[in-house]
């Protein structure tokens, strides 16, 4: 069987919106395609706003990544990161979430294309010695109770992030972080840039 990312990867070109990708076996909802990185929402979202970052090059584990690929990955994680809090009512300095990413099937890597969970926690606040021990575990490992993504959930998810990330890449590049060098987004490492 191909692989899953590789697929969506393949069929969202690099684009400020890119679009749902409908096919016979499930939806996809890309919230950002770069010319090295793709993120898409989980189809099985353990909350709402539970999004997927990997690098758009088939790579099976993070130490098959490219320096550039990992880069780029270390740079859009904290964009998406506050885009996606951001969509579900929320603010990094208010809310907890998760970044998780697994290295083969022992560790729980269940598609084989390295990818980074992006899982925001909302809900009610609890004091952490609250947290059973089933809980921390399924929490440490991104698992737990999970339905399939409604198709109009995840249109309406997606619809926010993306609006939520357009507003995260104009402040950047307001601050100066990140210009546009040669029709992509690039960080300006000396002379040099990193295109993300």
């Amino acid at each position: 069987m191909p692989c899953p990312f590789c697929m969506i990867a393949s069929n969202t070109p690099p684009s400020t919106d890119p679009a749902i990708i409908n096919s016979p076996f499930e939806s996809a909802y890309p919230v950002l395609s770069t010319p090295i990185v793709v993120a898409f929402l989980d189809i099985a979202p353990l909350s709402p706003g539970h999004l997927l970052v990997c690098p758009r090059r088939h790579a099976m584990k993070a130490s098959e990544m490219a320096v550039a690929e990992s880069a780029a990955l270390g740079f859009w994680l904290p964009v998406l990161t506050k885009a996606v809090l951001k969509s579900v009512g929320t603010t990094p300095e208010e809310a907890s979430w998760n970044i998780l990413q697994a290295n083969g099937t022992e560790s729980g890597q269940t598609v084989p294309h390295s990818h980074f969970h992006i899982i925001p926690r909302v809900g009610l606040a609890r004091d952490a010695n609250e947290i059973t021990d089933a809980e921390r575990q399924n929490i440490v490992l991104g698992e737990g109770p999970r339905e399939k993504l409604d198709a109009e959930d995840g249109k309406r998810i997606s619809r926010g992030i993306k609006s939520a990330l357009k507003e995260e890449i104009e402040k950047l590049k307001t601050g100066g972080e990140i210009v546009d060098m040669e029709g992509a987004l690039s960080i300006k490492v000396g002379g040099n840039g990193l295109k993300l």
